[in-house]
């Protein structure tokens, strides 16, 4: 039994060594028959998934460097971003492109969770202003708690209307998200809170449909638990995906362009913690 073992182990240590040192984030075990997929994660292990035949991700992990808690990308064409709300402040955008900050999702607005109103980011203009000034490139973003694609489309035009005037050359992104609690349940008083997967998938075609046909480059914001568990990813491979993870390296499956590595994030001329991002696409000016 113990040299049947010995054998065992000498096969797979062989097996590893011939594939040599791991490059992509997610490596595909196997494909089964009733349209899923289970891979090998990077950060999260072995997990079964969607099989969407849609653009899927090439990125290397070897070309993800840390240095100073700033994350690049070694590809050419990387850039380095936040996203900033009215919870901010006061930012001093000098500061900010003087840090090597190169571009900024900056928040329109957002719909209440429990009211459903829409409300302007009360820093909107002065961080669209500032931005600009200072020559960090814009995308601007909405937070939306929609219920019907009707509300999803209402939030596109708001945004629309908001940014006439202002130059936008990185995407309008949709970030819809559920409500969450401080114990990091969903909240039962949101209006969001029975939302279903189709759903969610109709309010964000819903919206990037709308900036898509005004000609602009339309975005949506998922983590990995939305990405695979709610979304139908194949109905909105149209639009760029800007994908949260909080790690050393992303590890999702599918084509996305942006990725958030950090919601604790510091950067010059910002008080307090921000959300850093890499565009692995060249978006800007």
């Amino acid at each position: 039994m113990i040299s049947v073992l010995i054998l065992v182990l000498v096969v797979i240590s062989v097996a590893v060594a011939m594939r040599g040192p791991r490059t992509s984030p997610v490596e595909v075990v196997s494909k089964g028959k009733d349209g899923t997929l289970l891979i090998d994660d990077l950060n999260d292990g072995k997990m079964t998934i969607p099989d969407f035949d849609i653009p899927t991700s090439s990125y290397d992990i070897d070309k993800f460097t840390e240095k100073d808690g700033i994350i690049t990308y070694e590809n050419g064409q990387s850039a380095l971003g936040i996203n900033v709300n009215q919870n901010r402040g006061d930012i001093d955008w000098v500061k900010v492109k003087e840090s090597g900050v190169e571009f900024a999702m900056i928040r329109v607005g957002y719909r209440s969770f429990k009211t459903g109103l829409i409300t302007p980011d009360s820093k909107f203009e002065e961080n669209m202003k500032g931005a600009k000034e200072a020559g960090v490139d814009i995308g601007v973003y909405f937070f939306s708690q929609a219920v019907t694609d009707a509300e999803a489309e209402e939030e596109a035009s708001f945004v629309l209307q908001q940014i006439q005037g202002y130059q936008v050359t990185y995407p309008i992104a949709f970030d819809w998200e559920f409500a969450i609690k401080d114990d990091g349940s969903i909240n039962e008083d949101s209006r969001t809170v029975n939302c279903t997967g189709e759903q969610i998938t109709g309010f964000v075609d819903a919206f990037c449909k709308k900036i898509k046909k005004s000609g602009m480059t339309a975005c949506y914001y998922a983590d990995k638990a939305m990405g695979y568990e709610k979304l139908d990813l194949s109905r909105l491979s149209g639009y760029d995906l800007w994908y949260a993870e909080y790690q050393k390296a992303p590890s999702f499956h599918y084509d996305f362009k942006i990725w958030q590595y950090t919601s604790n994030g510091e950067v010059p001329g910002i008080s307090g913690k921000v959300p850093i991002n890499i565009a692995l696409k060249s978006y800007g000016s």
